[in-house]
Parts: structure tokens; C-alpha cells; sequence
């Protein structure tokens, strides 16, 4: 028996996902590609700075789209336990800082929402609101339930929490 979902609940569930952005504090969403694209949403929560985490596609729906006033940052990374995220962490904060320091609202994304994003998310939190690592966790699922990086993702987070806690 297989514990894959049916590919309907799959395409149902990454539609929902990849539509979706949920505010994690005062300056910053995650979300999907899919409402990173949608011009009415990123009017509607005022999003001024895109931290886009996969690599531009003009091939694919929404995979390649700017908004008129709002700042990017694309990071082509995968969503591989092996792909080394954390050589993107220091730029990725400093765009998320720019965004907040603006009085601006940051949105991170990736495909879904789910891994990617979720880890930056989490590094925004420990680094720049002082959480700990299980802190932010609880902090992120308590708004994102699908929320879930990926092995090598978590091990990058532990060092950091690690490093934290020894200061």
C-alpha cells in the first residue's frame, strides 16, 4: 500500500499552498509562487520587497514575473536536503532587514511555502527578533502548518541555534 497521495489531493494541496501567504510578524509573509504572482495580492498586503527563492523560468506560469515598485532578491536554490542554502543566508537577511527598515512588508517565497521559504523564515526569526530555534518553530507552525524545511535545511538551522546559544 502506498503512502503517496492520490495525485488530485497532491495538485489540490499545492494549489492551496503556492496561492497561499501568511503573515508571520509585522514585516513578513511566506507564501507561494503562485500568490507572489498575482498582482491584486501583492497590491492587497502592500508588499514592497520579494525574496523569491528558485530560479527565474519565463517557461512556466509565474515562474518569471516582477511587480511595478516592489524589490527582488532570486535566489536560485533547490529544495534539496544537499543544496547549501545556508551560502544565502547572510544576503538573505540583509534584504529582509532592508524591507523592515523601510517600514516595508517582506514576502519570502518559494514553489509552495513548505521548505525553502520556511527556513529563511525561520533564520529571520532567530536572527532578527532574537528567537530560539524551537521558539521560532512553534512561532512558524502556530501560522504555517505546512511549514516543514528539509533535513539539510534543519541541520544549517541547528548550527545556527547552536552558535546563538553560546554567545
Amino acid at each position: 500500500m502506498s503512502h503517496t497521495p492520490p495525485a488530485r489531493l497532491q495538485t489540490r494541496f499545492f494549489a492551496r499552498t503556492a496561492g497561499s501567504t501568511t503573515r508571520v510578524d509585522e514585516n513578513v509573509h511566506i507564501g507561494g509562487y503562485w500568490a507572489a504572482a498575482d498582482p491584486r495580492r501583492v497590491r492587497a498586503e502592500g508588499f514592497t520587497h520579494i525574496l523569491k527563492l528558485f530560479g527565474d523560468d519565463r517557461g512556466r506560469p509565474g515562474w518569471w514575473h516582477r511587480h511595478p515598485g516592489v524589490e527582488y532578491l532570486v535566489i536560485a536554490a533547490e529544495d534539496d536536503p544537499g543544496y547549501p542554502l545556508e551560502r544565502h543566508f547572510s544576503e538573505c537577511l540583509r534584504f529582509i532587514q532592508k524591507g523592515i527598515r523601510g517600514g516595508g512588508q517582506v514576502l519570502v517565497h518559494c514553489h509552495a511555502g513548505i521548505a525553502r521559504s520556511a527556513t529563511i523564515v525561520l533564520l529571520h526569526l532567530m536572527i532578527n527578533r532574537g528567537m530560539s530555534l524551537a521558539r521560532a518553530w512553534a512561532h512558524l507552525k502556530a501560522r504555517r502548518g505546512v511549514a516543514c524545511p528539509n533535513p539539510g535545511f534543519w541541520r544549517s538551522l541547528r548550527r545556527i541555534d547552536r552558535l546563538m546559544r553560546q554567545k
